[in-house]
């Protein structure tokens, strides 16, 4: 190939190289053609056998458990325990295996929770709702002090997917050094 004079030739070698080398610098400025690949999906179980739960469903839980008490001695029991509610309503709505040892971080002194043949997760008695989702807090009711240390409530959970719903029963009692533990 003839380029003519001893310029053009140096002229098209810089022009081409350049030309080439431009490109690559300004390919990541250009939009692509192709979507960027989607994030990597959250794990749908966690190897305890525990789904996960929504930013929405942790607010609901919230709401419930502020949601008007019956008496002030009720209140104050409730806000002294919120902590340990939430932790473990949050933990018990997204049970999906037997597995009840994940609520034992919540379980008063010599109280644990069966770790394999556990049927209190609300999924349990849910024949349609997906597994591998947690079910969501409808309320929470029938907050009774049984004594000033002890703390009894209800939880009523419903399936989002096939608004099935399952009611836990529970009971707290306050621990000498003032936290809150589960009972039952």
């Amino acid at each position: 190939m003839k380029f003519g004079s001893g310029r053009a030739a140096a002229a098209a070698c810089t022009v081409v190289p350049l030309a080439l080398a431009g490109c690559s610098y300004l390919a990541p400025l250009l939009p692509s053609s192709e979507p960027p690949p989607p994030p990597a999906p959250p794990p749908v179980v966690s190897p305890s056998g525990l789904a996960p739960i929504t930013e929405e469903q942790v607010e609901r839980i919230r709401e419930a458990i502020v949601a008007k008490p019956p008496s002030p001695a009720v209140a104050r029991a409730v806000q002294s325990a919120a902590p340990t509610i939430e932790s473990f309503v949050r933990t018990e709505g997204c049970i999906t295996a037997r597995n009840g040892a994940v609520l034992n971080p919540f379980a008063a002194p010599g109280r644990l929770f069966d770790g394999s043949g556990f049927q209190g997760g609300p999924m349990a008695s849910m024949q349609y709702h997906d597994r591998t989702a947690c079910v969501t807090v409808k309320r929470i009711q029938n907050w009774k002090m049984v004594t000033p240390k002890r703390l009894r409530f209800e939880v009523v959970y419903v399936g989002d997917d096939g608004e099935e719903s399952a009611v836990r029963r529970h009971e707290l009692t306050r621990q000498p050094k003032g936290g809150w533990l589960f009972t039952r």
